[in-house]
C-alpha cells in the first residue's frame, strides 16, 4: 500500500464532521433523572421529605362533635362565647387560665379550630385544636407548658366580655403521661381543670369548669390524645 499524505483541508473537514456527530448525540434526550456525582449533595429534597405520610387533617375534625361525651357529660357543639377569658391578672398566670388564644398553643399551626359545648348550667367544657405540617416534639411542648403554668404562683383573676372571674389559684399541675399536661385552677365557687394533649401532628387544649371540681383531667387528656392519634394515623 502506498502512503498518501492527507491534505490540510481534508483534515479540517473530518474534524468538523466528528464534532457535529458528537453534538447531535448530546442533543438527543435520554430517559432518567439527574443524579448527583459521588461525594456531592443534591440541592433537591428527597421525595419522602416532601410527600406527607397521610392526607392533611382539618383541625375541626379533631374536636368533639355534637352529642359526643365530654368529661362533664354529652354536649352540643357551640362557638366559644363571651364567658371565656380574654386576659388575666397577673400576666404570668395567662398560661394557666387562658383558653382562647392560649400562649401554650405551639406556634406555626396550619389550621386552628375551637368549640365550646353546651352542658348543664353550672358546667362548661371547651376544646381548641391546632394541626401542623412540621412535626412537633411532644415532650418539649409539654414540658415548656409545664414551666409556663408553674409560674402562676399568685391569685389569678380572669377577664371576659361577660365579666370578671372570682379569684382562682393553681392547685395542682403535672405531666401524668407522654404528651399530656394537666393542671387545676380552683376558686371558691368554681374549679377549672385544664389539659393539653400533644402529638407530632397536632395539639389539643381542653378546659372543663364546674362547681364540684370532679373532672379527672389526667385520665381525660390521655384519652383524648389517643383519640386524635387514631384519627390522624
Amino acid at each position: 500500500m502506498t502512503y498518501r499524505p492527507v491534505s490540510r483541508r481534508r483534515q479540517i473537514l473530518v474534524a468538523l464532521i466528528g464534532a457535529a456527530a458528537m453534538l447531535a448525540a448530546c442533543a438527543n434526550p435520554v430517559p432518567g433523572r439527574p443524579v448527583a456525582a459521588a461525594g456531592s449533595q443534591s440541592t433537591q429534597p428527597a421525595s419522602s421529605a416532601i410527600t406527607p405520610t397521610h392526607p392533611p387533617v382539618a383541625a375541626r375534625d379533631l374536636l368533639l362533635g355534637d352529642g359526643d361525651q365530654t368529661p362533664l357529660g354529652p354536649g352540643k357543639q357551640d362557638p366559644v362565647g363571651s364567658t371565656f377569658f380574654t386576659s388575666v391578672r397577673p400576666p404570668e398566670c395567662e398560661p394557666a387560665l387562658l383558653f382562647k388564644d392560649s400562649p401554650l398553643r405551639p406556634a406555626g399551626s396550619t389550621d386552628h379550630a375551637e368549640s365550646s359545648y353546651s352542658l348543664r348550667p353550672s358546667a362548661i367544657y371547651a376544646e381548641s385544636a391546632d394541626v401542623y405540617d412540621k412535626a412537633l416534639n411532644p415532650h418539649d411542648v409539654v414540658w415548656k407548658g409545664f414551666g409556663a403554668v408553674a409560674k402562676c404562683d399568685a391569685t389569678a383573676v380572669g377577664m371576659a366580655p361577660a365579666g370578671q372571674s372570682p379569684p382562682m389559684q393553681l392547685r395542682e399541675f403535672s405531666v401524668p403521661s407522654d404528651g399530656v399536661l394537666q393542671w387545676v385552677m380552683a376558686g371558691k365557687s368554681e374549679t377549672c381543670a385544664f389539659g393539653m394533649a400533644v402529638i407530632p401532628d397536632a395539639a389539643l387544649l381542653m378546659a372543663a369548669c364546674d362547681t364540684e371540681g370532679k373532672v379527672d383531667m389526667k385520665e381525660w387528656a390521655a384519652k383524648r390524645r389517643k383519640q386524635i392519634m387514631s384519627h390522624i394515623a
